[in-house]
């Protein structure tokens, strides 16, 4: 599925395939085919493609992928998204209408709002490509005025280029997971010609009110549009944002081969443009490289500011050299040149003339910056001639330049000095030594991405359709093409999943013509690409096939690659030296992993161990602890398993059953994990040599139990929710607290994990049982997506309920299995147990505050749900004391310093103390109020008190909770019970 990129044409020059190589017939129209349309450029007899199938996500290449895990589940791309069904439709369409209209297919796919866009005719679709399955799609409609144009090359998908903006969000972008409950927030959205400036901008996406664009139809009259004979795009690059303190308004800025900028000002009434810059050449230039001397491409410099920052800076690129500009928004938008360095120069420092022999003409095709505003990429072509063959070849390199922040430009009215703004930081790296020529305007149509995984590496797009990473690794440049089996069609963008809060990039997603969008691996960029060949790939006779498959093959190894970092780059062409021993660890730590997994499948099926503790002795098995233990991972991989036959494609009720069958099964198998432990022996091994190791897997069965009885509630919780609205479409699990808490788990471990990018949120929270801690980081740091300021008080009192249920149900049942299985338990002494961790502690003690924040709020909420919540918040609390009590024990057993801890401890104890004490006393005045007739009672109000605030008697002395004993004992006048207490 993923092939090396020495068995086809070159990354540059698949477009020639089609010339080379007569293609069959596309089958005819009117033939029948599973969809009811025929896929272009086809054979009748090939092999169909897998979106034709009923099941559009059901899993690609099951006996690979399902049969054996290893190295070959992790080097094929992976299914992200399938494209919405309307949006197959339209294809289906516009593909019967005529052939050629494929053309007019045009679409993307933007980071930043997790959103991608299909131009299909006049409609344009947009979908959120993260989901696994792109159910809600917009459609909207784009006005005839910009579409019926006499020219058909003004109708053609590689004339159009989209810009969106998600409104409020400060210029973030949705690496935060948590922003996936709000995708239908405020987005502006805009679509431009890039050869007739006719640009169409929706202020609001979602709004009822905009459906209908803002146009703006600039004509070739009065501006310089290009050589209307060359084919030649006006614009050929274009970036927007948002103007400050005004809403829905922004300002989009695009840059002309001949050196002019333009600025769009698009605002919800109209759209205005003028000219910032003036091109220095002519527009009917007749020699074409002096035509495209002006701007090639831009980008902005990320604003870690503020929104509301007064100005803003870009990067040209032109020619020769990469000029930085400025933008105020203070009174008007203003729009200067701060300054210029020369990128195509002698100076062996700064240039790159001197980096290459041999050299014609260097062209500079585009650039990136990355998120911090720190390194900026450039890809670079550069026309040569072999001096001992005599022919011309084009060579492709990567320079990466770092950018000096806080730089001081000279003056506009004295610019007699040309500040450096950028600085080298490696020569710049050959991505293909020797490749055939091209003419400029194939040149020009190639796109570079940076940041995503594995770091350092990039993405090149050309204008024939095909994608390509590119990384130093291991000494060398190494290329990786994505390639589908199928008649995917051409590879419209690529960009990067969005990560979670804690990671710097994401994996690589390519979105295609016709096959959906797909990620590609880390590992498959790592493993299963090539070398560069030292000539053009469509050369024949020109690299040895058998040596270059070789190599790629031995890069197939056991041994998990290393994370590549953008700063190998700077390590030249050395060569690193061979991790021998790493490698040879790694070869017994494999064998003494499949040496267990044979025994503990032989004693499945017999019920015998043979002699297991010596084999597994003998093979070094009981030598690692921690997480490396072969018997850690291989309890991880019983209770992380993912089921054959999950799909998101199957029914709801369907899919619920089958997650509480597949936890069932994951427990019975551990069960008889450990059965094979004792019976073996290797538990008494484990007990006494890698207690850490033999905890681990006593808590995978606490996570284990926890996740199970979680499940139970959530299928309460959903029944409830049905029985309350009995609409048809409240008749699913996609309503409460708990429900926005699993998606969120769900999609940050999809994210970050790309061989999950297929599969539901919920089956992948449901899977990943020994990462349960993700809960509890989710609940630290993203309440405020699930439980928002806006909900009625009511409403966000019910969704904490369900969230401390929640917390409270899970911790106490993998407790209640610790207690079942304490008999198997290594020695305790300084081991530190799961829900001891800080980020347990931090995601309960999170929703313990905001339960706090919520009991104090005054109003006239009902005593009854404040009482449930109170006791909720009873239960947190003990969990939360005893985790601390756990903690500090393991520390005190270790000797390690735990002043700061102890002093935490006791001001959340104190707090949560006082806080249930405080509530307390407010439901024993209710209480007393139901209760009493006509006189008062005052041994009937003792009687309630004592009853009410029994529990946190109990725990404030368990917990040497003084204060708030003393404050108990004084409000009973009780010395002796305080004296009882303090003994």
């Amino acid at each position: 599925m993923f092939s090396p990129a020495i068995r086809k044409p070159h990354l540059l020059h698949r477009r020639d395939k089609e010339e080379a190589s007569p293609s069959p017939p596309p089958a005819p129209v009117h033939t029948p085919s599973p969809r009811g349309f025929a896929v272009y450029d086809r054979p009748a007899t090939g092999t169909p493609a897998p979106w034709t199938s009923s099941s559009l996500l059901a899993r690609i290449s099951t006996s690979t992928r399902t049969d054996r895990a290893g190295d070959s589940d992790q080097i094929q791309p992976v299914r992200v998204a399938e494209f919405p069904q309307v949006v197959r439709n339209a294809q289906a369409n516009l593909l019967q209408k005529s052939f050629a209209g494929k053309n007019m297919l045009a679409g993307g796919i933007d980071k930043e709002t997790s959103l991608a866009w299909m131009l299909c005719g006049n409609e344009l679709f947009i979908w959120s490509y993260l989901a696994s399955v792109a159910k809600d799609c917009l459609v909207l409609e784009v006005p005839s005025s910009l579409m019926e144009k006499k020219d058909a090359k003004s109708l053609s998908g590689s004339q159009w280029v989209v810009c969106m903006m998600r409104w409020g969000s400060g210029g973030a972008s949705t690496s935060n997971s948590g922003d996936m409950l709000h995708r239908r927030s405020s987005t502006g959205f805009i679509l431009f010609n890039k050869r007739t400036h006719a640009i169409a901008y929706w202020p609001d996406i979602y709004a009822e009110s905009t459906k209908s664009p803002v146009l703006g139809l600039f004509g070739h009259g009065d501006t310089s549009v290009g050589d209307g004979t060359s084919g030649s795009c006006s614009i050929n690059s274009l970036i927007a944002t948002a103007v400050p303190g005004n809403i829905n308004e922004c300002i989009v800025i695009a840059s002309e081969p001949t050196g002019t900028l333009w600025l769009f000002q698009c605002s919800p009434a109209a759209i205005h443009r003028k000219e910032i810059h003036k091109g220095t050449l002519g527009v009917y230039s007749a020699d074409l490289s002096q035509k495209n001397s002006g701007g090639r491409s831009l980008t902005w410099l990320p604003n870690k500011v503020s929104s509301e920052t007064a100005d803003r800076m870009f990067f040209l690129l032109t020619r020769q050299e990469l000029q930085c500009w400025s933008i105020s928004f203070l009174h008007d938008i203003i729009c200067k040149k701060l300054g210029s360095q020369e990128i195509v120069g002698s100076d062996g420092d700064l240039g790159i003339r001197k980096d290459i022999a041999g050299q014609k003409n260097i062209w500079l095709l585009d650039m990136q910056i990355d998120e911090h505003g720190k390194e900026i990429s450039i890809l670079v072509a550069t026309f040569c001639k072999d001096r001992v063959s005599g022919s011309n070849y084009t060579q492709y390199s990567l320079l990466t330049m770092l950018y000096r922040p806080n730089q001081k430009f000279s003056s506009e009215h004295n610019p007699v000095k040309t500040e450096r703004f950028l600085e080298k930081k490696a020569p710049s790296q050959v991505i293909i030594p020797k490749a055939r020529v091209e003419d400029e305007e194939f040149l020009f149509s190639m796109r570079l991405k940076t940041g995503g995984r594995p770091s350092g590496s990039v993405i090149i797009l050309s204008g024939d359709g095909t994608a390509t990473v590119a990384i130093y690794w291991r000494g060398s440049t190494r290329l990786y093409q994505f390639d589908l089996p199928w008649d995917a069609g051409k590879v419209l963008d690529a960009s990067v999943i969005p990560s979670s809060e804690d990671r710097d990039d994401g994996a690589w997603v390519v979105l295609t013509e016709k096959a959906g969008v797909w990620a590609i691996p880390e590992k498959a960029v790592l493993v299963g690409g090539v070398e560069p060949p030292e000539r053009s790939l469509s050369r024949k006779g020109s690299c040895n096939e058998a040596e270059e498959k070789r190599r790629s093959q031995a890069f197939s190894a056991s041994v998990v690659p290393r994370r590549a970092s953008s700063e190998a780059w700077s390590a030249g062409e050395r060569q690193r030296p061979a991790l021998t021993g790493i490698a040879q660890q790694a070869v017994v730590d494999e064998e003494s992993e499949m040496l267990l997994n044979r025994l503990f499948h032989d004693f499945v099926l017999s019920g015998t161990v043979h002699e297991a503790l010596q084999k597994l002795r003998a093979a070094g098995a009981f030598e690692k602890e921690g997480e490396m233990n072969v018997f850690v991972r291989i309890s991880k991989s019983i209770v992380n398993t993912l089921s054959k036959h999950w799909t998101t494609t199957r029914e709801t009720e369907f899919l619920a059953s089958t997650i509480v069958s597949s936890l069932i099964e994951k427990k019975q198998k551990h069960e008889k994990f450990l059965q094979f432990l004792a019976l073996s022996k290797c538990h008494e091994e484990l007990s006494s040599k890698q207690r850490a190791a033999m905890l681990t897997v006593m808590e995978h069965g606490e996570k284990l139990s926890g996740m199970i009885q979680l499940r139970e509630l959530q299928n309460a919780l959903s029944r409830q929710h049905s029985s309350i609205n009995l609409s048809p479409q409240s008749k699913n699990q996609t309503t409460g607290a708990l429900w926005n808490l699993i998606q969120l788990v769900g999609e940050k471990a999809r994210r970050n994990t790309v061989l999950l990018m297929d599969r539901d949120n919920a089956e992948v929270f449901y899977s990943r049982i020994s990462d349960i801690e993700d809960l509890f980081h989710c609940l630290s740091h993203q309440l405020q997506y699930i439980i928002t300021g806006e909900e009625h008080p009511s409403v966000q009192m019910q969704r904490a309920l369900e969230l401390s249920n929640a917390c409270m149900t899970l911790v106490q049942a993998a407790l209640h299995h610790r207690e079942e299985h304490k008999n198997w338990y290594p020695s305790p002494e300084g081991l530190i147990t799961w829900n001891s961790q800080p980020v347990v502690r931090s995601g309960i003690w999170r929703v313990a505050s905001f339960v706090m924040e919520l009991l104090r709020e005054p109003g006239a909420s009902d005593m009854s749900v404040k009482s449930n919540l109170w006791s909720q918040l009873e239960g947190l609390t003990d969990i939360l004391l005893d985790a601390y009590i756990g903690l500090l024990t393991a520390k005190f057993e270790r000797g390690e310093e735990h002043g700061v801890l102890v002093q935490e401890y006791c001001d959340r104890r104190d707090e949560l103390l006082g806080s249930l004490y405080d509530l307390a006393k407010q439901i024993v005045d209710a209480k007393y109020q139901e209760s009493i007739e006509v006189t008062e009672n005052l041994d009937l109000k003792e009687s309630i008190f004592r009853e009410v605030t029994s529990p946190i008697l109990a725990t404030a002395k368990r917990h040497e909770g003084y204060q708030t004993l003393w404050q108990i004992c004084y409000d009973l006048s009780d010395t002796s019970l305080l004296c009882s207490l303090m003994v």
